[in-house]
């Protein structure tokens, strides 16, 4: 078994993340406003003409980030918790992380949808994968 100290390295970089596309809204959303492609008032009530594509495109990436990675983080808080990290864990962990890093970059980027779904079932494979290994280990199946 390693330190379960090691589980927050990905952890942390997945909070990397989620803070860093916020960062990019938050700049797309002001240079968007200033501009004139959208009325600064749109991000209070959301009524009104929306905002460019980039734009909506980082909004819309902040709220994956808060459904799927969610799971992600329940299995890494149990497996820290039940003191389960092992080198499995870990290499499934970060690979996780590593292809929400590249689901982001893509939807980022230019928003394919073809490409967008594969990483995302990727990581989704990744994840459930985690959570098999920690019901095997804590049940010692």
């Amino acid at each position: 078994m390693l330190d379960v100290k090691w589980m927050l390295l990905p952890l942390f970089a997945q909070f990397l993340l989620t803070m860093g596309v916020y960062v990019i809204s938050r700049m797309r959303r002001g240079e968007a406003v200033k501009k004139g492609l959208v009325k600064g008032r749109y991000f209070k009530t959301f009524e009104g003409d929306p905002p460019p594509r980039d734009v909506t495109a980082a909004d819309q990436l902040i709220l994956n980030l808060f459904e799927m990675p969610v799971l992600f983080f329940t299995a890494a808080l149990l497996i820290i918790s039940l003191k389960l990290n092992d080198n499995v864990q870990m290499v499934l962990a970060t690979l996780y992380v590593l292809i929400r890093f590249w689901h982001a970059y893509i939807k980022i980027q230019n928003g394919r949808l073809t490409q967008r779904a594969l990483v995302f079932t990727i990581s989704a494979i990744i994840l459930t994968g985690m959570w098999i290994w920690l019901i095997i280990q804590s049940f010692s199946i």
